[in-house]
């Protein structure tokens, strides 16, 4: 009896899954135009709704301008004018320059020229009087070669000893570590100082 019962009750699931598969299928097959014609008053509503969302979108549009995202990078360029190099340095954008757009930056930094401007970088640039702090001279100090850094006013200010004796350098390095070496950047003195050691 029981069997019996499970048996009717599967074919009785089958035939309502046949039936909503077949209501399925007509709804998705039924002609395009019959849907359409269904609904005029839904049709003139729809239209109404589309054509206020494109002159919004058109109205908006021309009035979009470029502004620096809270994520962006700034880079500060420094050309000095003695030696000609340029210093960059990077930094976060402060809160200050946070949805600015270039012509409120070209207002705000009136010291500054705008190189580049996008909302996820902005470079700036500027002359400055002097050399720049990347110069260097190697010269002889109690017969050890010492580095001198060159400062804003070319001025020498001793920067370190290294230990490296002049005693066992060629004629030609010892005439030219008299006379001074002018070095740009750390990694030209680095490379230097390792072909003495």
């Amino acid at each position: 009896m029981k069997k019996w019962g499970i048996l009717l009750g599967a074919a009785i699931i089958i035939v309502i899954a046949v039936c909503v598969g077949v209501s399925i299928f007509n709804m998705n097959n039924k002609p395009k135009n019959q849907i359409n014609n269904t609904s005029t008053n839904n049709e003139t509503i729809l239209n109404q709704v589309n054509y206020s969302v494109k002159n919004d979108i058109t109205v908006n549009t021309g009035t979009n301008e470029e502004k620096i995202s809270p994520n962006a990078t700034l880079i500060l360029k420094r050309k000095y004018k003695e030696c000609g190099h340029i210093i960059k340095e990077y930094k976060r954008i402060t809160d200050d320059l946070v949805n600015l757009t270039e012509k409120e930056l070209i207002e705000k930094s009136k010291e500054w020229e705008i190189e580049e401007f996008s909302n996820m970088e902005v470079v700036l640039i500027k002359e400055v009087e002097g050399v720049c702090n990347e110069h260097y001279v190697l010269r002889e100090k109690d017969g050890v070669i010492a580095v001198y850094k060159i400062d804003k006013d070319t001025k020498e200010e001793l920067e370190e000893l290294t230990g490296i004796s002049i005693e066992y350098l060629t004629e030609n390095d010892k005439m030219e570590i008299q006379q001074g070496i002018m070095v740009y950047g750390k990694e030209e003195l680095n490379s230097i100082l390792e072909n003495y050691e």
